[in-house]
């Protein structure tokens, strides 16, 4: 009877497992048509016509194109400023890409990006499916797989989707190898997980920072402190390789020993008495004293800011606040955080089908939308997320085992990334890269609540 109610188990792990497969290609298949159907345009950018199709334009989507011109047309180490201001890693992605179909490189990447989405996201429910969190993964599936912001990023030139797959990607590969307990195959997982971190963080660097938390609570966790220490350096070494990279081409480039020399810059944007804690062009900024190069530069307003905040804890907690706000703000700016939110998500495709969009074109509808109403269901729809992520983490952490593991691994991965958005700017396009692991305990989250707060773990013979 037990090795009959054994058998069940697994087999409903690989029905879950093909299920989600499905999904996935059908959500991949969907987005292929939407490639094949955006029409094609001509983007000016300097003095060069570029040809755009079967892809979105993002927030930054014309300077990671000029970034990639400039690659096409000087070499690996063209010493355009775009390219040493902002990290080259993801023109570069465009750049190698490039070589496959030079002339097709856009809907390569949309298409590209699309398929590795749609990977990480059966990648991350297959694993939970093989824990006690069965019932909960099909949920998590649908959630990330059909989320619109979230998965129709993977169709828009930028690495937020590229990022968030990555972070699933890493999760499910550490979950496997938590299940397996195969000493054999730990350092081939470790491997893994390494390369895809030093890919984050070749395309943002400042996601390298959550990438190695997780690294590090992971090897403790299965190889203790004593025996750590080599594993996390072999780690180090792997993540660091396609950022070092960076620092070599800017340093051939220009002569500047830097992944990039913006961080200052975006820090500044964010910090002194007239910042808002959001996106500005002007009246922001810490006075600094700053001398040397470029990279110099950078890193004296770095350390000017930081010095700010410690100098001012009151305006600092304020502006804390107003970055938090901004960081988990709806999709739609109808103004509920104030009129000078001005987030960089207005490109964002949802944005074109939204039904809230549409509402708002209309005498009346731009009322209800941006009048009292309106701004009572965007801090409902705030903190409302919040809560069922936090509501989401402690049904995990209320169980022993892999379950708390995963959830501490999620809220990691979210918190660095917050908490890197409070000493930056601001804005909740910087979410997407973490989307995923939050979307994973709000999904967790909304299947107990419909359960009635009694959603019970199935036991999972691999958790023995």
């Amino acid at each position: 009877m037990a090795m009959q109610s054994k058998r069940n188990r697994n087999i409903n792990s690989k029905d879950l497992s093909k299920s989600f497969r499905y999904w996935a290609i059908a959500v991949f298949a969907i987005k292929l048509i939407i490639i094949i159907n955006i029409p094609s345009g001509i983007l000016k950018l300097g003095d060069q016509n570029f040809l755009l199709g079967g892809i979105w334009l993002g927030a930054d989507g014309e300077s990671y194109l000029r970034g990639y011109q400039s690659l096409k047309t000087e070499g690996l180490f063209s010493p355009n400023e775009i390219l040493t201001y902002w990290p080259a890693g993801y023109p570069l992605v465009i750049f190698f890409l490039s070589l496959l179909a030079q002339d097709w490189v856009l809907p390569l990447l949309s298409i590209s990006q699309s398929a590795i989405f749609s990977v990480a996201v059966y990648m991350f429910a297959a694993q939970i499916s093989r824990t006690r969190l069965k019932k909960f993964s099909y949920t998590v599936c649908l959630i990330i797989l059909l989320n619109p912001t979230l998965s129709l990023s993977s169709i828009v030139v930028g690495y937020e989707s590229l990022t968030a797959s990555g972070f699933l990607m890493i999760v499910a590969i550490i979950v496997k190898d938590l299940i397996d307990k195969n000493n054999g195959r730990f350092f081939q997982n470790l491997l893994k997980v390494s390369t895809i971190t030093g890919v984050l963080a070749f395309m943002q660097p400042r996601l390298l920072v959550s990438g190695l938390s997780i690294i590090i609570f992971w090897v403790v966790k299965s190889k203790g402190i004593r025996m750590s220490g080599i594993f996390i350096v072999a780690s180090l070494i792997i993540t660091l390789l396609l950022p070092s990279f960076l620092i070599y081409r800017n340093s051939e480039a220009v002569g500047i020993y830097s992944i990039s020399t913006n961080l200052g810059s975006t820090m500044n944007i964010g910090a002194g008495d007239n910042a808002t804690g959001g996106y500005m062009v002007k009246g922001f900024g810490v006075p600094c004293a700053i001398k040397g190069s470029e990279a110099e530069q950078d890193a004296q307003k770095v350390r000017c800011v930081l010095r700010w905040y410690l100098n001012n804890p009151g305006t600092s907690f304020t502006l804390f606040y107003k970055k938090t706000i901004y960081f988990w703000a709806p999709w739609v700016n109808n103004g509920f955080a104030g009129e000078v939110y001005t987030g960089t998500m207005n490109r964002n495709p949802w944005l074109k089908i939204n039904p809230v969009i549409q509402i708002a074109t209309s005498e009346d509808g731009a009322k209800l939308v941006n009048g009292t109403f309106g701004k009572a269901v965007a801090w409902i729809w705030l903190f409302g997320g919040l809560g069922l992520l936090i509501y989401g983490f402690l049904v995990l952490w209320g169980h022993s085992s892999l379950e708390r593991v995963i959830a501490k691994y999620a809220l990691l991965a979210i918190f660095v990334n917050w908490g890197i958005s409070l000493i930056t700017i601001g804005d909740n396009r910087f979410r997407i890269p973490i989307m995923g692991l939050s979307l994973f305990l709000q999904g967790v989250a909304v299947k107990t609540v419909v359960s009635g707060g009694r959603q019970k773990l199935v036991e999972s013979p691999s958790l023995r």
